[in-house]
């Protein structure tokens, strides 16, 4: 088993590891599961953001059957809620209205593939591995509260929070995600690596 990076930026980056060889069953092992990096780089946008733990998440390794049903067919489709390994994205500040206009009111976070979308697979970010890629395999990232995809059907994203009903001050406060695998064919064992840019505004 390998351990590999995932990197999440405003770009956020998610980086997966499959089990090789033989698909042996995830264990606790030290050397067993995923590092999920998630870095932060701040962009000219409303909001300013912090992700949790150094940007460090665990990805459990799996096995090849834990894509699929006991007929072989496929488990999880990419808008299956199925859970996660869970991460939060904390909004620390976001630029205020001017004296006397209207309230901003929602927050929206935006995720987009540093990379080209897969056009046949549009809510999943794709492997870009360099080598030792894990084949038909790539990550599925879904909002706590809305319990969906952050990828809309056509590729687009809009992960919208309203807070209008929310006391001053709005901010900081943390928003929770979850991301999961996500296979588009037949699994081969590897490495997945997603670069994900997300941004955050206050409107």
């Amino acid at each position: 088993m390998r351990q590999t990076r995932f990197m999440m930026r405003p770009t956020l980056a998610l980086l997966a590891a499959l089990a090789a060889g033989p698909w042996p069953v995830a264990t606790q092992a030290d050397d067993s599961g995923m590092d999920v990096n998630f870095t932060a780089r701040f962009l000219a946008n409303t909001c300013l953001i912090s992700l949790e733990n150094g940007g460090d998440v665990t990805l459990p390794t799996v096995d090849r059957d834990w894509f699929y049903n006991t007929d072989s067919s496929d488990r999880l489709q990419p808008e299956t809620d199925a859970g996660g390994t869970p991460f939060t994205i904390q909004v620390v500040s976001c630029d205020m209205p001017p004296a006397g206009s209207a309230d901003n009111q929602q927050l929206h976070f935006q995720f987009t593939p540093q990379a080209a979308l897969n056009p046949d697979h549009m809510q999943v970010f794709v492997n870009e591995a360099s080598g030792n890629a894990a084949e038909n395999v790539g990550v599925v990232v879904f909002s706590a509260a809305h319990r969906s995809n952050v990828l809309n059907s056509d590729g687009s994203s809009d992960v919208l929070y309203d807070l209008s009903s929310l006391p001053k001050p709005r901010f900081p406060a943390s928003y929770a995600f979850y991301a999961r695998y996500q296979n588009t064919g037949p699994v081969g064992s590897g490495l997945v690596t997603s670069n994900v840019v997300v941004n955050v505004t206050y409107q």
